[in-house]
C-alpha cells in the first residue's frame, strides 16, 4: 500500500509498504478520506504535545499521522464479531484503556492511558489503517451505514469536539456566544451555537480572508480584529454586556487574555484550542474572574459517543458539512495538501489516499 510517513521537518515521504496484517480482534479498514486538522499542522512544525498525567510526552518518527477518518471495512479479524467487509466507518481518533477511574467514569477522552490514533500509533494518511483490539473494545468505530458522501463523516470527529465544547459549556437560548478564531472548528461551534438556540453569534479571527470564509457558517457578526479593538466592538454590539460565552478557536495566548475581557459578568470561557508548547504560559486578570463571577473551562478532544453524535447531525441534513470542505488532494499530493492549509484561505481539506 501507499503511505505518507511524517519524517520530521515538516515534510512527508510517500513510501510503498505492505499492507497491514489484521489484528485478531481488530480489523483493516480502506482509508476513503483523512482531513487536516489543525493539530497536524501544530505536529509537524514540532509545537504539539500530548499528556501523560502531568507530563508531555511526543511523537516517535516516523510515522503515519491523519486522525480524522472515514473508510470502508475491507478484513475482519477472526474473534471479532459485529462487523463485516463493506461497512462504512468513521474511526473516533482517542482511544481509551476502559479500565481506568476516569474511563469508569464515563470520562473516556480523558483516560489516564489514553492513546491517540495518529500520535501514538499509525493514522490516515495511508490507503489501510489497522485497527486492533483496544480501538475496537473502546466503541471507536463507529458504523455510518450507506451514505451518499463519505467524506462527510471524515469531518464526524472535529465536529464531536465541538459538540463536547457544548457539552461542557453549555448554551442557554438567546445567549450571545463569541468565538475566537475563524477558521473550521470556530465556525464548527458557530453553527452549532445556533442549533442551541443561541440568541447572537460572533466569530473572529485576524487574518481578515479567513473572517470572510468564516461567514459561510451564517454567524451575526464575522469580525476581522483583536485586542482592545475587538473588546470595544463586541462591548458595542452587547451594549456593553460582554459575552455569555466566549470560545477561544485558536492556538493563541492572546485570544485566552481576550477572552476574560469579552465574558460578561457570570459568562463563561471555554479554552477550546490548544497552546504551542512553548507558549502555553499565559498570564491573565485574575480578579476578572474573581469579581465578574467567571466560569473558565477547557476542553479536550472528544469521546466516541459524542463521534456518534456527530454522525447522527451529518446524517440529518441539520448540520451543511459539505460547504466546510474546500479542497481535496490525493495521497501523493500531501505535501501540497500541507502547504495548502498552512497558507490560509481555506476551510478544511482532505487528502484521499
Amino acid at each position: 500500500m501507499l503511505a505518507a510517513f511524517f519524517v520530521g521537518k515538516s515534510k512527508f515521504e510517500l513510501r510503498h509498504t505492505e499492507s497491514p496484517a489484521c489484528p485478531e480482534g481488530g480489523l483493516v479498514v480502506e482509508v476513503n478520506a483523512c482531513a487536516i486538522c489543525g493539530t497536524d499542522l501544530k505536529i509537524i512544525k514540532g509545537a504539539d504535545q500530548k499528556m501523560e498525567g502531568r507530563e508531555a510526552r511526543s511523537m516517535e518518527l516516523p510515522r503515519i499521522i491523519g486522525h480524522e477518518i472515514s473508510g470502508t471495512v475491507i478484513e475482519v479479524g477472526r474473534e471479532l464479531q459485529g462487523f463485516t467487509v463493506g461497512e462504512n466507518v468513521v474511526v473516533a481518533p482517542s482511544v481509551p484503556c476502559m479500565q481506568c477511574a476516569l474511563c469508569q467514569r464515563g470520562y473516556h477522552e480523558m483516560c489516564d492511558h489514553l492513546r491517540v490514533i495518529g500520535y501514538d500509533c499509525d493514522g490516515g494518511f495511508a490507503e489501510q489503517l489497522a485497527l486492533d483490539s483496544r480501538v475496537v473494545n473502546g466503541q471507536c468505530v463507529l458504523k455510518v451505514g450507506e451514505v451518499d458522501s463519505l467524506d462527510l463523516f471524515a469531518l464526524s470527529e472535529p465536529l464531536s469536539c465541538a459538540i463536547n465544547c457544548y457539552d461542557l459549556s453549555p448554551v442557554r437560548r438567546g445567549d450571545t456566544v463569541v468565538v475566537l478564531g475563524a477558521g473550521p472548528l470556530g465556525c464548527f461551534l458557530v453553527e452549532l451555537a445556533k442549533l442551541h438556540g443561541a440568541g447572537a453569534t460572533i466569530i473572529t479571527d485576524i487574518s481578515a480572508e479567513q473572517a470572510r470564509l468564516a461567514e459561510i457558517s451564517n454567524p451575526d457578526w464575522a469580525i476581522n480584529d483583536s485586542g482592545e479593538s475587538l473588546i470595544q466592538r463586541v462591548l458595542e454590539i452587547t451594549e456593553g454586556y460582554g459575552a455569555d460565552l466566549v470560545i477561544t478557536a485558536c492556538p493563541s495566548p492572546s485570544a485566552q487574555q481576550d477572552a476574560i475581557y469579552l465574558a460578561a459578568k457570570r459568562g463563561s470561557v471555554n479554552f477550546f484550542g490548544g497552546l504551542p508548547r512553548d507558549r502555553s504560559i499565559v498570564p491573565i486578570d485574575t480578579n476578572l474572574i474573581h469579581y465578574r463571577e467567571l466560569n473558565i473551562r477547557g476542553t479536550h478532544g472528544s469521546r466516541p459517543e459524542q463521534v456518534e453524535r456527530a454522525n447522527s447531525l451529518i446524517k440529518s441534513g441539520r448540520f451543511g458539512m459539505e460547504k466546510y470542505i474546500t479542497h481535496r488532494f490525493p495521497l501523493n499530493e500531501i505535501n501540497h495538501a500541507f502547504e495548502q492549509a498552512q497558507s490560509g484561505n481555506r476551510l478544511k481539506i482532505l487528502v484521499k489516499p
